[in-house]
């Protein structure tokens, strides 16, 4: 009995042994790239809301460390032969600051990028799952923040409609439910492409309240020539209700954004980036907003010399133009918004870096204006000043 028991343990360890054995070599003829790559960065921040139309509004000046987009990537490839390659990536957000918003989660943020695709060689890469569609791939174009976030970020006036909107544009969302195509360079120039699927598909419902059909398109075009960088970036997202905060209107917000950037010869990198978005309710009745326009500007700069990076944007962000669904006035007067930032970062090797920083967004006496990254909620006609000190590891 003992020696049949013992022949089944030697069978079952062999038999390990060998599915070991074949899976070491099949791994081995293929060969498999890993990586894990993060990020950890945080921000010890002086911040205040002040000047608002309603004094009782204002937010006095505080302290607080923030967390800045710290994240956490594992990535792996394999050669499939042919000039294809197998990708995978899993990025999430990590938060350094844990009750930043992210108490519940843990140490863990919400996911980034997180797709599974091939890559065709000289000819692109094909990815299904959450990804940085084009607008937001754009929208850092004048932007020198790290990682495009933190109050030195100066997106807000491309991104941000005055509070003149129920909710915020989606327009620096990633795409979730999503299928893409990010085209190889051919003579500088670059496109790629985002479906963003129509999940929430609901059934047909009556003329006051129809099915949504939330699918969304992102396209982009880079062209690249010496120290010439041009982005062009177009964008739809349907029935996502951001304009008037609906869940069942005919709803279609777009986008169209130009960056561009240009590098002199003693290595300073000049920025433009121009933003008109368009929120319109096709469904909406009474005073309801049925149309929603403005447009954004940002001009930025930035100058490395040795360990040491200066670098520093202006933006404007414009009256919002607006129509009530009945025909009546919308006022968008005195909608608009000024932001500004300088910054110093001192670089002690590719991994580690300190950063310093001066802020501010100041509204005109209807604009609600905010930080895109780091807000501490503007009220109408108020400013937010904000001073700060971080450092950044990356591996």
């Amino acid at each position: 009995m003992k020696k049949k028991m013992f022949s089944g343990i030697a069978a079952a360890v062999s038999m390990v042994c060998m599915s070991a054995a074949h899976a070491e070599s099949a791994v081995a003829a293929g060969p498999v790239k890993l990586g894990i790559s993060g990020v950890g960065d945080a921000q010890f921040e002086y911040v205040d809301a002040v000047d608002a139309a309603n004094p009782a509004q204002d937010k006095p000046g505080r302290f607080r460390v923030s967390n800045v987009s710290s994240e956490l990537s594992f990535h792996a490839s394999v050669d499939l032969g042919n000039g294809m390659t197998g990708l995978v990536k899993y990025t999430t957000g990590i938060s350094v600051d844990n009750a930043n918003a992210s108490a519940n989660a843990g140490m863990f943020g919400s996911a980034k990028d997180v797709y599974v695709g091939i890559a065709f060689a000289n000819v692109g890469t094909l990815k299904l799952g959450r990804m940085t569609a084009a607008a937001r791939w754009n929208s850092g174009t004048a932007d020198f923040s790290p990682a495009g976030a933190g109050l030195q970020d100066i997106q807000g006036m491309l991104t941000g409609t005055s509070g003149q909107s129920a909710h915020g544009s989606q327009f620096n969302v990633r795409f979730d439910n999503a299928v893409a195509f990010e085209s190889a360079s051919f003579g500088g120039l670059s496109a790629r492409a985002y479906y963003s699927a129509n999940e929430g598909k609901s059934a047909e419902g009556t003329p006051n309240s129809p099915h949504l059909n939330d699918d969304s398109f992102s396209l982009g075009l880079q062209y690249v020539h010496g120290p010439l960088e041009l982005r062009v970036s177009g964008e739809q997202r349907n029935d996502k209700g951001i304009l008037n905060g609906t869940a069942d209107h005919n709803t279609r917000d777009r986008d169209f954004r130009f960056g561009m950037r240009y590098t002199l010869p003693d290595g300073t990198i000049l920025a433009l980036g121009h933003d008109r978005m368009r929120l319109a309710d096709a469904d909406a009745t009474g005073t309801a907003k049925s149309l929603l326009t403005k447009h954004g500007t940002v001009i930025s700069a930035k100058h490395a010399f040795g360990k040491h990076v200066l670098y520093g944007g202006f933006g404007v962000g414009s009256n919002v133009r607006c129509e009530y669904a009945d025909g009546s006035a919308c006022n968008g007067n005195d909608t608009g918004a000024r932001n500004a930032v300088i910054a110093y970062q001192y670089v002690f090797n590719k991994q580690m870096m300190f950063e310093t920083f001066a802020a501010i967004v100041k509204n005109q006496a209807r604009g609600r204006y905010d930080f895109d990254a780091g807000a501490i909620g503007v009220a109408t006609g108020g400013q937010s000043r904000a001073i700060g000190a971080g450092l950044r590891y990356a591996f």
